[in-house]
């Protein structure tokens, strides 16, 4: 068997994991596939071939329809939400499904962003690992920390920060406050950061969160720069004075166009799905990078520049050590919750093996 044929038979696998596990799609339902314009480099048109072919040979009917990335999540073209009050499930492959994670959206059908955007990303661990699993592992995780007080987050460049943990909400669960499902469940739920106080060092560069659209989205930073927070507001930078006037303009920039705090960091929270990786170089087209890198527990990123979820830019640490009430979750990108005996009990129900969970080194830097 290729390479290639083999890439393309684990891809049909992470296509059925998807559909059957997460989207739930069974015999006789109509499925609506949400794509982008094909001459945009963002999602390989691959992708989208693979999952609509299995669920047609999953007996499904599959409807696509491509609609332009939206300015906002406000800004949702109508033949879309008309469109999703008619399907039985609606699949976005297409950064509005991002827009629209957080917004009350139409028909009773389920929704589901997918992140795998070509098909080495559909063929990787990430999409293999059974969709239960995560989806159990990630309300095992969430379920943890609402008895936490306190969160410690420390990486090899500098970044030292701590604060304290909110009174848990009545239900945690894999969803984290999101309006659609998510393939590969990889995150935990965002952790507020209105206490938070230390600092962060910024390094390559930051990005947009995929909710408004605007330009530039990435700034990259020439040397790295150290930010000073109290109570959730960046108080204070360090660093050559022109990176750091070229950074805190950028902020402006996209806090004036949408009228936002640039000072302020909203929540953040680290990747759980250690499959995750990034099999191109991240320097060549960091949006990608940032739609599809979340995932990696070697990647921790913050929501900034705005009082809601997840805010429009994004700052990124690498190789991070997580703590909650001093006990280590995350320690230099891997999972030491995996040591968890409730986890341990969750891998052996799922018969996977621990080192099945170690995370994938390749995140495209």
């Amino acid at each position: 068997m290729t390479d290639l044929a083999e890439i393309q038979r684990k891809a049909i696998a992470g296509a059925r994991n998807l559909l059957q596990n997460c989207v739930e799609l069974t015999t006789g339902q109509t499925l609506l596939l949400v794509e982008e314009d094909r001459n945009i480099d963002y999602f390989d048109n691959r992708t989208a071939d693979i999952i609509a072919q299995e669920a047609r040979d999953m007996g499904a009917t599959v409807l696509t329809l491509t609609t332009p990335r939206a300015d906002g999540p406000e800004d949702v073209p109508q033949a879309l939400t008309s469109a999703m009050q008619h399907v039985h499930h609606t699949v976005f492959l297409n950064r509005i499904g991002d827009q629209m994670r957080f917004k009350s959206l139409p028909g009773d059908g389920t929704k589901t962003m997918v992140y795998t955007l070509d098909m080495d990303t559909l063929a990787s661990r990430a999409a293999g690992y059974d969709h239960n699993f995560m989806t159990r592992f990630v309300n095992l995780f969430n379920g943890v920390l609402d008895g936490k007080k306190h969160w410690h987050i420390t990486c090899p460049a500098g970044t030292n920060v701590q604060g304290e943990m909110p009174a848990p909400k009545p239900v945690s669960n894999a969803g984290g406050g999101f309006a659609v499902r998510l393939f590969p469940m990889s995150v935990h739920k965002p952790i507020p950061a209105n206490t938070m106080k230390g600092q962060i060092v910024l390094k390559r560069w930051v990005t947009g969160t995929n909710t408004h659209a605007y330009s530039p989205e990435v700034h990259y930073l020439n040397s790295p720069i150290t930010v000073h927070v109290e109570d959730g507001h960046a108080v204070a930078f360090e660093g050559d004075k022109t990176d750091v006037d070229a950074f805190r303009a950028h902020g402006k920039m996209v806090a004036d166009q949408f009228g936002l705090d640039d000072s302020l960091i909203h929540s953040w929270h680290s990747g759980l799905n250690p499959g995750t990786g990034y099999f191109a170089s991240a320097k060549d087209d960091p949006v990608r990078w940032n739609g599809m890198i979340f995932g990696s527990p070697r990647h921790l990123h913050f929501h900034t520049c705005g009082d809601y979820p997840p805010g429009e830019i994004n700052w990124h640490v690498i190789d991070p050590t997580v703590t909650f009430d001093g006990e280590t979750f995350l320690e230099s990108g891997e999972l030491t919750f995996f040591q968890n005996a409730a986890a341990q009990e969750l891998l052996q129900w799922f018969g996977l093996m621990p080192e099945s969970m170690k995370t994938h080194q390749n995140i495209g830097l």
